[in-house]
């Protein structure tokens, strides 16, 4: 679709003047809501803007390109929240299999306790869970989850920042606990720190016996 006119940041609504032709459309209409259209592209050669628009609003916006009238505001450009170190960091950080993963899931083989799986699909995404048993363990980092036993240091710098994302990741796992518990998971959460080489036997002394009876393995 191409738009005339200046485009100074970005695009934030399209207006049409037709009745829309779907009720989606409608609805997104009635709340005030865009109709497609999402960022600027570029400009033209001839002084035109490229406005990208979303596949499931492209046949609406076709036949009323000729009424559409894009409503552009100024927006200054997003401010990183973090340092560019920190930010590339945090994008480093792997999802699932991280080390202290693969060393709970080694223990539980060396165990005997096969037939887990992993990033099951229920509140949280427990790293291991025995779905038949309704029996779950987290593995948390603890840094980002707050760990109780080592009590990791809060960053020295923008604690604007800091303190309520850690706030809202305590909270969350909490939350997903307790939601796992009502619905009759018995849930074990497993720190870093309890993974470290001093602690590691302590710490599947403990947890083993305690899974291999609610597993019925015993």
């Amino acid at each position: 679709m191409i738009v005339s006119g200046r485009v100074p940041q970005r695009v934030r609504r399209i207006e049409c003047g037709p009745a829309p032709l779907c009720r989606i459309h409608a609805r997104r209409g009635a709340a005030g809501k865009s109709l497609g259209a999402v960022r600027v592209r570029a400009a033209g050669k001839t002084g035109l803007w490229r406005v990208s628009v979303k596949r499931e609003h492209r046949t609406y916006i076709r036949v009323h390109a000729h009424t559409t009238r894009c409503i552009l505001h100024a927006a200054p450009p997003p401010r990183s929240k973090v340092a560019p170190a920190v930010r590339k960091s945090m994008k480093g950080n792997k999802g699932k299999d991280t080390k202290p993963e693969l060393v709970v899931r080694q223990r539980l083989r060396e165990a005997g306790l096969t037939g887990y799986r992993l990033q099951w699909k229920v509140p949280g995404r427990p790293d291991v869970a025995y779905p038949g048993k309704k029996v779950c363990i987290f593995v948390n980092g603890c840094f980002w989850h707050r760990c109780p036993h080592c009590h990791p240091s809060m960053p020295k710098t923008n604690l604007e920042y800091w303190v309520p994302k850690f706030k809202r990741n305590v909270e969350r796992d909490e939350r997903n606990v307790r939601i796992l518990e009502e619905q009759g998971w018995r849930v074990h959460v497993i720190w870093e720190c309890q993974l470290k080489k001093k602690t590691v036997d302590d710490t599947f002394d403990r947890l083993i016996p305690l899974l291999k009876e609610e597993l019925g393995r015993a």
